[in-house]
């Protein structure tokens, strides 16, 4: 599911942003001080942008020891966000903390250390929840057991969980805040593993055999409100939603047709799953987010136009929220362009001499453009190795590496060189904003293929599918 973000700092950032829920029992907008300040080793730019919530609450500057200090008015407690060189990570604050960070942008994420008051809960909570992802190959090996092993291995992790909080609790003070985003986060992530266990056991396209669950498999689903907007910006609700989506969306497809197989770029799966959340989810706030994310993904994947304008004829009748409707209109009108056969947009770009250049410049034979960015280095790393071995078997075909970050070239140069890459095929955009709205790049995995004349034969390829060399075999 592609909302889910695939590095675990997507987890952290939107794990609750609930300023009222979670805000003082005061009649006062504020709830006390906090002073915040660190340390930028390496940095990408002379300042940090702290936000709390959607809202920017100011922008931090770096002294010459690239050091920073800020005192927060007003403090809203919860979740804040700070944002530097196009990277970003999140820290919880409350009032009275003092908290310092020290963080290297070589390493961004690795590298990130809390101290002073306040630091205790902040890195118990990086460290669970980076964790996680050795949790996931953990549990992705687990899934090949049967039901009752499975679960057996699964509430041991969820009990591993609350006796380390408990642990930690009666080690160190612990605020109702983070009581509550410790728990949540534990019982959510352990109904998401429920949710997706007959997928990886029996296969994600085939009908769940449900004979083989235990009985009472899926009580849980009982529990779930769809509509509880107390957690409209916590990414661990949003995931448990999406996956039970997915689900009953499958198991009505598998109920209507009789088949034994369903491919998720299915039409009528797709539509399944638009009528399941206009049906189920009451809260506009909250079926206007899963249903902009949801036909964001089929359209940002689909190969057919008749299957796009269906899906997006669907969304525009459920949703009803104005600037969502306007997005996903600019994104389904953007792809309706890029059609096969269509000219590829002529954008700026930039090498790595900082000279303007175009697309249709450097395009002189059939080419693969892809895409990354620095805040997702493992991808940068895998597409890279990948195309070092697509070039050795199309040695006609020009493969084209482009940056889609607005950030200074320092940090782009910086890790093509640790990297080792061939600079000739490197760029960045110039002007990234526009150039991502007019090529449709809402994922990093996206390919786009165009053959010498700049005419597009594919532009939602993924160099990671099975039919990716028919497609540069049929190219070449």
């Amino acid at each position: 599911m592609d909302y889910v973000t695939e590095t675990m700092k997507q987890l952290v950032v939107f794990i609750l942003s609930l300023t009222t829920f979670f805000s003082c029992k005061t009649d006062e907008n504020s709830c006390g001080q906090a002073y915040l300040g660190g340390e930028i080793i390496n940095p990408n730019n002379d300042y940090i942008l702290l936000y709390n919530d959607t809202a920017l609450i100011d922008t931090l500057y770096l002294g010459e020891d690239n050091r920073f200090s800020y005192k927060i008015e007003n403090l809203s407690p919860g979740l804040h966000r700070f944002y530097h060189g196009g990277e970003y990570q999140v820290l919880v604050i409350e009032p009275t903390d003092s908290i310092m960070i020290r963080l290297n942008t070589l390493d961004f994420d690795e590298s990130l250390v809390f101290s002073g008051y306040g630091s205790k809960k902040n890195n118990y909570l990086i460290n669970m929840f980076l964790s996680q992802e050795k949790e996931e190959r953990n549990i992705y090996e687990f899934s090949r057991l049967n039901p009752i092993a499975f679960l057996k291995k699964l509430d041991s992790i969820k009990a591993k969980k609350y006796n380390a909080f408990n642990t930690f609790s009666e080690k160190y003070p612990t605020s109702e805040l983070l009581k509550k985003l410790i728990t949540v986060g534990i019982d959510y992530s352990y109904y998401t593993n429920k949710e997706r266990y007959p997928l990886s056991h029996f296969g994600a396209n085939n009908p769940i055999n449900l004979d083989s669950l235990p009985q009472g498999y899926y009580d849980f689903r009982k529990n779930i409100d769809y509509n509880d907007e107390e957690l409209i910006e916590y990414y661990p609700y949003y995931v448990l939603l999406f996956n039970n989506f997915n689900n009953l969306a499958s198991e009505k497809y598998f109920a209507e047709t009789g088949s034994s197989f369903l491919s998720r770029s299915n039409i009528d799966y797709n539509l399944n799953k638009l009528e399941l959340i206009d049906d189920l989810v009451h809260s506009d706030i909250i079926k206007n987010i899963i249903l902009k994310y949801s036909t964001r993904n089929f359209l940002s994947n689909s190969t057919s136009f008749e299957d796009s304008e269906a899906m997006y004829n669907s969304y525009i009748d459920k949703n009803t929220n104005k600037a969502n409707s306007e997005y996903i209109t600019s994104l389904y009108t953007t792809l309706k362009r890029l059609q096969p056969d269509n000219l590829l947009p002529d954008i700026d770009v930039l090498n790595h001499k900082s000279k303007v250049n175009t697309l249709h410049n450097i395009i002189t034979k059939p080419t693969v453009l892809y895409f990354w960015s620095n805040t997702n280095k493992y991808y940068f790393k895998r597409s890279h190795t990948k195309v070092k071995e697509l070039q050795k078997i199309y040695p006609n075909i020009n493969f084209v590496s482009i940056n889609v970050d607005a950030n200074n070239a320092s940090v782009w140069k910086r890790l093509l060189k640790r990297n080792n890459c061939n600079l000739i095929q490197e760029y960045r955009f110039r002007n990234p904003q526009v150039a991502k709205k007019l090529l449709a790049i809402q994922y990093i995995n996206k390919v786009i293929v165009v053959d010498r004349n700049n005419t597009i034969v594919s532009s939602n390829a993924n160099m990671f599918d099975m039919d990716f060399n028919t497609l540069l075999q049929d190219l070449k």
